[in-house]
C-alpha cells in the first residue's frame, strides 16, 4: 500500500485476489456480450421528440468538404481583428453511417461550424439554445482562456447550463503566443458524443519578411461513434449489471461521416439502417503542389485512433496547442486519445513511389471489454490529388529512416525545454484517480479522485462562497501572484486498470515523466521517500500538452505554471469516466 493511505480511495484498501478479478472480468466479458446480442433494448430518449420511425427521415452527410478544408491563406498575413458568430443549437434526424439518429445541429450543420482564427484574434460567439428541454454549453478545448475563466463552458464550475429558448455570448481573446489545432463542444451531460462540437483553428500569423509556402491544411475530426443516444450508453454503464464496463462504440465518423454495414446490425439493437452508397461516401481532395498538412482531433467519447496511408509516410509535426515534437516518417501515427490533436505532414512514401489513395483510421480496441461484433474498427476514406507531384527526396535517403509506427504517448519536444522549466516546482499536489463500485452508489462504476467523485454543483462554483461548495467538490487552492505566479507539479497517479486521458483546463502543462507497472500498482509517492519507479524528471525533453494520456497502473507528472486565474477543471476525458465522477478543478486565485 502506498505510504499516503488518506488519498486513496476507500475501496483500494480491500486486497482482493488476480485469480478472483481475473474470474469476475471474464464472466462480465460474457455477460455484457451476450445481454448486447440478445438482451432487451430500452431507449431513452431525452433531447428528442421520439424514436426515428420512417426511414426516409434524415440526410446522410453534411458537407464533408467544407468541413474539411482550411484557409490559413485568409488568416496568416492579416492584422487581430474581432471574428462575430451566431449560433442556433437545434436537433434533426441524420443518417451520419447510414443509422438513423437524432443529432445536435448548430445552424443546421453537424458537425458543427469549424471556426479559424490567428492569434490575437478576439472570438464572439452568440449561442442561442433552441432546444425543447435540455441545457446547452460550450467549452473551447485547448485555448487558455486567459482573463476570461468564466468564459470556459464548464456547467457547474464557470457557468449554468444555457436553458432552452435562452442566449449566452461568449467572449474571449486569443492570446498571441497561442496557436493551433483546438475544437469546441458541450461540457454539459454528455452532449458532445450527441454531435455538439466542432473545429477551432488558430493559424500562427506570418512574422516580418517571412514568406511561407501555405500548405494543403485539412482537419479531421474522428471519433468513436455510438448508435445509442449518450445517456443510454452511460446509462447501461452505471448499471450495477453492466460489472463496470464501458459501453463499446458501434462505429466511427470522420468529420460526420462514416459507413455502416446494415447486416451486421445485432438483434438486440435494431436500427434504421440504408448502407452508405459510394457517391456518398466522405473523400479528401488535396493538392500535390503543396505541402499536405492534417489536423488530426480525436472527438470521440471512449477510444483512441491510429490514422495511415499506404503509398504515403506521415510524420508528427505538432501536438495539441501547437506544441512540436521530434516527429519520425512512419506508416502510421497512433493512437490519438479522446481531447488529444495532432498535426501531421503527409507526403510521398518513398518505396512506393505513388500518392497513396485512400486514409485508414483504426480504432485502438485495447480499452474494449467485450466485443461489438458489429463495429468495424477500421474504415477507409478516398483521397483524390491535383497537380503535379512536387519535388521528392531520394529513394534511399528516406526509405532508411521511415519507421511504421510513430507512437504519440511517448512523443518528445522538439525543442529543448530546460531553460523553460525551473528545477523544481513550488507546489505539489498529489492524485490518485480509481473507478470504484460502492454499495452506497448502488454498485455501478463510479470515478474518484482522492476519494471524491465530482458532479456538477448548482448554482457553479464560481457563483459560490468556497464554503457553500459541496461534497462532491475536490478543488485544491493553488495561489496566485500576478507578478511571479507558481509553478505545480501535479503527480497524477492511475490506479485502474484502464488508461486515462487527463485534459487541464486554462493551461497547458509540461510531461516530465510517464510510468506503467505490470506487477503493482506503479503509483509514486514523493513524500515517503522512495525513488520515483518511472526515473528522474526529463526536463530537456519535456512535451508541451494539455491533454495526456496516463497509463493503466501508472503514472505521470505534469507541470504547469500557475499564471492564469479562475476555477479550472481537471478530468478525464474519457466521457464516460468523466460522467461518472472522474473530475476536479484547480481554484487558481489569490
Amino acid at each position: 500500500m502506498d505510504a499516503d493511505a488518506r488519498l486513496l480511495p476507500r475501496q483500494s484498501r480491500y486486497r482482493k485476489t488476480w485469480a478472483a478479478i481475473a474470474l469476475l472480468s471474464t464472466l462480465a466479458s460474457l455477460a455484457m456480450m451476450l445481454a448486447y446480442q440478445h438482451g432487451p433494448s430500452s431507449e431513452v430518449w431525452s433531447f428528442f421528440t421520439g424514436p426515428p420511425k420512417v426511414q426516409a427521415n434524415g440526410e446522410f452527410r453534411t458537407d464533408f468538404r467544407n468541413v474539411a478544408r482550411l484557409k490559413p491563406e485568409d488568416h496568416v498575413h492579416r492584422e487581430p481583428k474581432t471574428l462575430n458568430h451566431k449560433w442556433r443549437v437545434t436537433s434533426g434526424l441524420r443518417r451520419p453511417d447510414g443509422v438513423l439518429r437524432r443529432v445536435y445541429l448548430v445552424n443546421g450543420q453537424f458537425p458543427g461550424p469549424t471556426i479559424e482564427a490567428r492569434s490575437g484574434d478576439e472570438i464572439i460567439v452568440e449561442v442561442e439554445n433552441a432546444l425543447e428541454q435540455d441545457g446547452i454549453s460550450i467549452h473551447w478545448h485547448g485555448l487558455s482562456m486567459h482573463g476570461a475563466n468564466e468564459m470556459d463552458g464548464v456547467v457547474g464550475i464557470t457557468q449554468a447550463p444555457i436553458e432552452p429558448s435562452r442566449s449566452f455570448t461568449y467572449s474571449f481573446t486569443i492570446e498571441h503566443d497561442q496557436h493551433g489545432t483546438f475544437w469546441w463542444h458541450s461540457h454539459y451531460a454528455q452532449q458532445r458524443a450527441d454531435g455538439l462540437y466542432g473545429g477551432l483553428v488558430v493559424h500562427k500569423p506570418v512574422v516580418g519578411d517571412d514568406e511561407p509556402e501555405i500548405a494543403c491544411e485539412r482537419l479531421l475530426l474522428i471519433g468513436d461513434w455510438y448508435h445509442r443516444h449518450a445517456a443510454d450508453a452511460l446509462k447501461a454503464y452505471l448499471h450495477s449489471g453492466a460489472f463496470g464496463l464501458e459501453t463499446v462504440p458501434d462505429s466511427m465518423l470522420i468529420n460526420g461521416a462514416g459507413r455502416y454495414t446494415c447486416g451486421d446490425a445485432v438483434p438486440a439493437r435494431p436500427v434504421d439502417c440504408i448502407e452508405v452508397p459510394a457517391e456518398s461516401q466522405p473523400s479528401l481532395y488535396l493538392d500535390t503542389r503543396k505541402r499536405t498538412i492534417f489536423r488530426l482531433v480525436n472527438v470521440g467519447a471512449y477510444a483512441g485512433f491510429s490514422v495511415s496511408a499506404p503509398g504515403s509516410v506521415m510524420t508528427a509535426l505538432t501536438v495539441d496547442a501547437g506544441h512540436p515534437v521530434k516527429g519520425k516518417m512512419s506508416r502510421a501515427v497512433g493512437y490519438v486519445q479522446p481531447g488529444e490533436r495532432v498535426d501531421i505532414l503527409l507526403e510521398l512514401d518513398p518505396v512506393a513511389g505513388r500518392y497513396s489513395t485512400r486514409l485508414n483510421v483504426t480504432l485502438d480496441k485495447t480499452p474494449f471489454k467485450y466485443e461489438n461484433p458489429a463495429l468495424t474498427r477500421t474504415q477507409t476514406f478516398p483521397l483524390h490529388w491535383n497537380g503535379r507531384s512536387r519535388k521528392r527526396q531520394a529513394r534511399s535517403e528516406l526509405h532508411s529512416i521511415v519507421a511504421e509506427n510513430f507512437d504519440t504517448r511517448t512523443a518528445m519536444s522538439a525543442e529543448d525545454q530546460s531553460a523553460a522549466l525551473p528545477p523544481a516546482a513550488q507546489h505539489t499536489v498529489l492524485l490518485y484517480a480509481m473507478t470504484q463500485k460502492l454499495a452506497s452508489l448502488d454498485n455501478g462504476p463510479r470515478g474518484f479522485i482522492n476519494q471524491t467523485t465530482w458532479r456538477p454543483q448548482s448554482p457553479p462554483l464560481n457563483a459560490l462562497a468556497r464554503s457553500k461548495w459541496d461534497d462532491n467538490q475536490f478543488v485544491p487552492h493553488i495561489p496566485y501572484n500576478k507578478h511571479s505566479p507558481v509553478w505545480v507539479d501535479i503527480i497524477l497517479n492511475n490506479l485502474d486498470e484502464d488508461w486515462h486521458p487527463f485534459h487541464l483546463h486554462g493551461h497547458s502543462f509540461w510531461v516530465l515523466t510517464s510510468y506503467t507497472s505490470d506487477y503493482n500498482r506503479g503509483s509514486y509517492n514523493p513524500y515517503d521517500g522512495t525513488k520515483p519507479p518511472g526515473g528522474e524528471y526529463d526536463l530537456k525533453n519535456a512535451l508541451r500538452k494539455d491533454t495526456l494520456y496516463v497509463p493503466r497502473h501508472g503514472y505521470a507528472v505534469l507541470r504547469f505554471q500557475a499564471n492564469n486565474p479562475g476555477l479550472w477543471a481537471f478530468h478525464c476525458h474519457v466521457l464516460w469516466h468523466e460522467a461518472s465522477g472522474m473530475g476536479m478543478a484547480f481554484d487558481v486565485r489569490y
